[in-house]
């Protein structure tokens, strides 16, 4: 069957004539980085393109407020702009560009400029230009970095809040597990007790510092370089420009509570993204976090007979294509491996941002999308952590025998019979496989009510 044909128009710009697809909202700069850039299939992710969009809204008021842009032609280019941002999975197959282009996002710039030029044209019924007016006082390497800094505060507002989420699931496994003694494990070895929920406070506070760690990476992030234009000098745009542009800003996000303000040296953002590698930094944190987190889980669950069988996950799914019965704890490995790419991710922001030039970095489209590619992988790994750890239970018995059978626990008689002594009963213990308490009241002058209460696994923690 013969495929059906593809209309063309022409559009032309200052390279010459190009084809571009009949329905295609965009227009000639867009189809030449098609055209271009052919490199991979990474796209902008659609948050992204809903900031930008968001962006070029506000911008399209700050110009009107600045008496440089018609109300008319501000207004149809806002409301197409917010047209965009609400309604991204209609138009999201309108921003086909590679991640790998233009080192500024140029093409990114462009290709929204050519949507809105021709969305907002139609609203009212008049030309609107890509270049001279919807892109009026900006440059895509002030826009651009605003627009990496307004998505990844958006989605660090997110994770702070679902990793909260997790930290209260923390905290009540931590009160339902208070009173169960376990044995502590330090080199893999068997230490001295701890209760089990002790050891989840421990995985909790690790969470919570680095959740402050990623509210103030944040924070850095809420100033813009808008208004910087080129080198963030703001050649061509208004005075009051960027602090319009952040009112207006403000506006848009004022459900969220999120506000944004200009950076005061607005060269600082557009040549060096050190704020987003410090961002990159706090997302590296958490993802550490979930790792350790994930790979106790791991071994707590680890059996059901040869390990140390200490908890039980959900089964979600069978564990194997040969072996009947298995079930693997499917959710700590995929959070490990998302926590690793995010560990790559961070790799690749660092030998980003060492990109820098005078007066721009050379790599924001692969910043943007290593960030938020870390950002979504984080938000979906806590939830689905979240529930592995409502969802589980503590086999109280394994626990139990592990504990009787621990030789450690004979360190709360070092104050007693000395260190060399118990060292003693220790080795016994482990060659004899019996208990501590039957070999230290051989050993020792010591009762059998003295040792139970000096070896009382709830008073060891």
């Amino acid at each position: 069957m013969a495929s059906k044909k593809i209309g063309y128009r022409v559009e032309t710009d200052s390279l010459g004539k190009v084809k571009v697809p009949k329905g295609a909202l965009y227009g000639a700069q867009t189809q030449r980085a098609i055209d271009n850039f052919k490199i991979s299939w990474y796209r902008f992710d659609p948050i992204f393109i809903e900031s930008l969009a968001t962006l070029k809204a506000a911008c399209a008021i700050a110009n009107k407020d600045s008496k440089v842009l018609q109300p008319k032609i501000a207004k149809a280019i806002s409301l197409s702009a917010h047209e965009i941002s609400a309604n991204i999975e209609s138009y999201y197959d309108q921003f086909p560009i590679d991640i790998f282009q233009t080192g500024s996002g140029t093409s990114t710039n462009m290709n929204m400029n050519e949507v809105l030029a021709t969305l907002s044209s139609r609203r009212a019924k008049a030309r609107i230009h890509p270049n001279d007016d919807v892109n009026k006082s900006q440059s895509s390497n002030d826009v651009i970095p605003s627009c990496i800094n307004i998505s990844s505060v958006l989605l660090a507002t997110e994770l702070y809040d679902v990793v909260d989420f997790l930290i209260m699931k923390l905290i009540e496994k931590e009160w339902q597990y208070k009173d169960v003694i376990k044995t502590g494990r330090t080199h893999l070895m068997d230490a001295v007790p701890l209760s089990l929920g002790y050891e989840i406070e421990s995985w909790r506070e690790q969470l919570v510092h680095a959740n402050e760690s990623l509210n103030t990476a944040k924070s850095e992030c809420q100033y813009l370089p808008i208004g910087g234009t080129a080198i963030g000098t703001g050649l061509n745009a208004p005075k009051s420009f960027s602090k319009n542009v952040c009112k207006e800003l403000n506006n848009i996000f004022k459900k969220q509570k999120i506000k944004f303000s200009p950076n005061a040296n607005k060269s600082e953002m557009i040549s060096s993204q050190n704020h987003i590698l410090g961002l990159s930094s706090s997302l590296l944190r958490i993802s550490t976090c979930l790792i350790k987190i994930s790979n106790d889980l791991r071994w707590m669950n680890s059996g059901p007979v040869s390990g140390l069988s200490e908890i039980k996950l959900k089964a979600l799914q069978p564990g194997s294509s040969i072996m009947p019965g298995k079930i693997n704890p499917v959710i700590p490995e995929a959070v490990i491996m998302a926590s690793t790419q995010v560990s790559g991710n961070h790799s690749c922001i660092i030998n980003s941002c060492q990109s820098s030039s005078f007066q721009l970095n050379t790599m924001l489209p692969l910043i943007a999308h290593n960030i938020i590619e870390s950002f979504n992988l984080m938000i979906s790994s806590v939830i689905s952590l979240a529930d592995t750890i409502e969802s589980f239970e503590v086999n109280h018995t394994s626990i139990k025998d592990c504990l009787d059978r621990n030789p450690i626990i004979a360190t709360k008689l070092n104050d007693v019979i000395g260190y060399d002594e118990a060292s003693a009963i220790v080795k016994e213990a482990y060659k004899t496989n019996k208990p501590i308490i039957e070999i230290a009241e051989r050993r020792t002058k010591l009762t059998r009510k003295d040792l139970e209460k000096l070896l009382d696994p709830k008073k060891l923690v």
